[in-house]
């Protein structure tokens, strides 16, 4: 029997059950909060509207937020005083451009756009 890994993950999710798409060998499980988020990027990636896929340095941006299980604390570190939380409130939108060049236009997992 083959098993649509997308189909599969959008039903745990639809049935409030998003720890049971977590390993059980994991030693640390994320936070339910923290869960949900990844899913909802994991979800957005896999849209079947191509034109709605996030762009890489958006899912970055996304992944890298301080809730997230996924955040390499050691990005702090490299660049003192530059932390998401370091980010001007209610001031215009910066874009940020990630390792690879992409200028996503994205903050706080919006893009600049609005969507």
């Amino acid at each position: 029997m083959q098993v649509n890994l997308v189909d599969w993950l959008k039903r745990m999710v639809a049935n409030r059950n998003p720890e049971a798409i977590l390993d059980p060998k994991l030693s640390e499980k994320p936070s339910t909060r923290a869960l949900k988020r990844a899913l909802l990027v994991a979800l957005r990636c896999v849209d079947p509207n191509a034109q709605k896929r996030p762009k890489m340095g958006h899912v970055v941006h996304m992944l890298e937020a301080e809730e997230s299980p996924f955040r390499d604390d050691r990005r702090a570190g490299r660049e003192p005083g530059r932390a998401h939380q370091d980010s001007p409130k209610g001031g215009s939108k910066e874009k940020h451009q990630t390792e690879s060049g992409d200028n996503s236009g994205c903050e706080s997992g919006v893009h600049a756009d609005g969507s």
